[in-house]
């Protein structure tokens, strides 16, 4: 079934949805945004929730039986492509296995939409959303999963990849589960690195400049790489740096005027003023790795199979996660769509929704989502069921698994506010690294306009 057809089986209308409020705007931007009054569509929200949800009692919630036949939606956004057919074949297993429970896809912006769904009082049973959620936790608007944690073997905090766990805990309560993950790494043509006597792939940033200054010639760039917060944190980190004050999670001010940005933003500037390193788009890059006139590109599993496609078997492609920094470890950031449990439905429902949420994340719907997809597996027995076989032949995936094992792999910030420090941040390092602005200039700017983004966060 396509995506589109996906659509249509439901019975909510995604279109229906008037989000008019532009509060509810979570969209990426690379541009400057002000804030527009998030106290007060908080207060819309938890308005709109109130105290009436069946969802908001615990033990109701954990006597819910699926014993009677039960039908919920579930927004997400994957429209089309091997991801769309992915979520379709699983979701179309489940209900199959399922006899007493239907799920309705709805393929719609499920991020953007949702908000202003809560606040019509017709939000969806379940939703994939990005990572920030702030807004609708601090405005009481979803429920937490803990109740339904506590009864699982297999979602366990010591079988849960730690970055997974974390993603979207807010004083001590899940309210969001990740339904897909992905992490920044770096493929590789493995022809070049050969030809340039390269016999290994780099550990260290340090070592990756080395590697480049080898492979670089009249015909091929050595490095493509992304000008986005996802592939610019990742170094950060590992040179010492934070996203917040203080730490990754929750926070009210950014930590960037320090040695680590300074570090980072040196190293690729140095980089880029030699000719080893270009800034571009993910569809420009894989198209140039493939042509053989780059070595390197960054990027994430999810895309490994579209770069797969574009090289159609000219040479072996490799990848490794993004090295390790001054601080002797490599970091990273998960990325990807969770689960949410937006407050407003019977405990039957609610109890549905866990039960397919809790069976998504069986070992074997991970192998097929990961092999389908490219993203990385989100628990340990998870990643043990992957093929050796299938590993073998896809190594962006094999980095990614690498990758969620390390405890230094961290979720994004929750504050729906911290979008626009990203998009700061994307422009602040594209200044500072082709030399639109100095990097003193860049990292003070990012500071003091993060700061006042973050400054009217919560304790979230």
């Amino acid at each position: 079934m396509q995506a589109s057809q996906r659509a249509k089986k439901s019975k909510v209308d995604p279109n229906s949805i008037q989000s008019s409020m532009a509060t509810w705007n979570f969209a990426k931007s690379k541009t400057r945004r002000n804030l527009l009054g998030s106290a007060a569509a908080a207060a819309i929200i938890l308005s709109a929730c109130g105290n009436s949800s069946a969802s908001a009692s615990t033990a109701t919630t954990k006597a819910a039986t699926t014993a009677a036949p039960v039908s919920f939606s579930l927004w997400e956004s994957h429209n089309g492509g091997p991801v769309g057919a992915a979520v379709t074949a699983l979701v179309d297993k489940f209900n199959a296995s399922h006899p007493n429970i239907t799920v309705k896809v709805v393929v719609t912006k499920a991020s953007s939409k949702l908000p202003a769904a809560i606040a019509a009082g017709n939000p969806p049973t379940l939703a994939e959303i990005s990572h920030y959620d702030g807004t609708l936790v601090k405005g009481g608007a979803l429920v937490s999963w803990n109740s339904y944690l506590k009864g699982s073997s297999e979602l366990t905090q010591s079988n849960v990849f730690p970055s997974v766990w974390t993603n979207g805990l807010v004083q001590g309560q899940h309210y969001r589960i990740l339904a897909s993950a992905k992490v920044s790494e770096v493929f590789y043509n493995e022809t070049l690195f050969q030809a340039a006597g390269i016999t290994t792939a780099p550990t260290t940033w340090a070592q990756l400049a080395t590697d480049a200054a080898k492979l670089k010639s009249s015909t091929v760039i050595p490095i493509g790489w992304k000008d986005s917060s996802a592939h610019i944190l990742p170094a950060i980190l590992s040179n010492g740096g934070s996203m917040l004050a203080g730490g990754n999670a929750v926070g009210t001010s950014v930590n960037f005027n320090n040695a680590a940005t300074t570090s980072t933003f040196t190293y690729f500037k140095n980089l880029y003023s030699s000719g080893d390193l270009v800034l571009d788009h993910g569809t420009t890059l894989r198209q140039d790795l493939a042509s053989g006139h780059m070595a390197m590109i960054d990027g994430t599993s999810a895309g490994e199979q579209k770069l797969l496609d574009a090289v159609g078997g000219k040479f072996k492609v490799g990848a490794f996660v993004e090295p390790a920094g001054s601080t002797g470890h490599a970091a990273n950031l998960v990325q990807g769509l969770g689960f949410v449990l937006p407050k407003g439905h019977s405990p039957a429902q609610d109890q549905a929704a866990w039960t397919f949420v809790s069976w998504w994340l069986q070992p074997a719907q991970q192998v097929y989502w990961d092999e389908n997809t490219g993203f990385a597996p989100e628990t340990q027995t998870g990643a043990s069921a992957l093929p050796a076989s299938f590993l073998s032949t896809h190594s962006g995936l094999a980095a990614s698994v690498k990758a969620m094992q390390s405890p230094y792999t961290y979720g994004r910030p929750v504050s729906d506010r911290y979008a626009q420090v990203q998009a700061e941040l994307d422009s602040a390092f594209q200044q500072a690294v082709t030399g639109g602005m100095t990097i003193s200039t860049a990292i003070s700017q990012l500071q003091s306009q993060g700061n006042s983004y973050m400054s009217g966060a919560s304790a979230i």
